[in-house]
């Protein structure tokens, strides 16, 4: 019995000891997720797609490529562009233009921007994933003292830590919720923009 007692006090120690580092990394994911949504409507406003601007900027580059004006062929590929992300790939791309190994290089670099992606998808599914989870946390912690505070007429203390336990849910929720927005069209930003990326290296092999 005082085993099994001095069990049940270490994981309460260990659970409310917690708390407190708990509460900070959900401000920090909320804080995150704010900025992180200032970013998003900056990229919003500054993305466009024009597609029949990136088909005529592959033929004209394909045409000049086959007359070995690669300087021509860049400037027709740099203008083409109709967002930052896709105008880097393609300042990218320019450059290996005159490369005997073209689609090797080409391919190399599709790669490379694919992970690039992977990489700007990281963050917010990790805010995914740990908003609630860290949420969860600060909603349990809090429900022992809540309950002994009960247990001991003390409405004081169970008010005090119910506050905390249902306020932890929110924040997890509100940067979790966020998070998974703005993963979801970013996706499909960026989506777009790799298969216009492999249209374009298509039409240039």
């Amino acid at each position: 019995m005082d085993a099994s007692s001095g069990i049940i006090g270490a994981m309460f120690m260990i659970s409310n000891s917690l708390l407190y580092p708990t509460i900070v990394i959900l401000l920090g994911l909320v804080a995150w997720a704010l900025i992180s949504v200032g970013q998003f409507l900056s990229e919003y406003a500054s993305r466009s797609r024009d597609i029949s601007k990136l088909k005529a900027g592959c033929r004209d580059a394909k045409r000049y490529m086959q007359m070995q004006d690669y300087k021509k062929a860049a400037e027709a590929l740099k203008i083409s562009g109709s967002n930052d992300f896709l105008r880097n790939f393609l300042n990218d791309l320019v450059e290996s233009l005159k490369e005997s190994k073209f689609s090797v290089e080409a391919e190399k670099l599709l790669q490379d921007y694919e992970l690039k992606i992977t990489k700007e998808f990281e963050k917010a599914r990790l805010v995914v994933k740990w908003g609630p989870m860290f949420g969860l946390m600060g909603t349990l912690i809090p429900l022992g003292p809540a309950l002994m505070g009960l247990t001991a007429g003390n409405i004081q203390q169970l008010a005090t830590n119910l506050v905390v336990a249902f306020a932890t849910t929110v924040l997890g929720l509100l940067a979790g919720g966020i998070a998974y927005t703005i993963l979801l069209v970013k996706k499909r930003w960026y989506t777009q923009d790799l298969s216009d990326m492999e249209y374009v290296v298509e039409m240039l092999k």
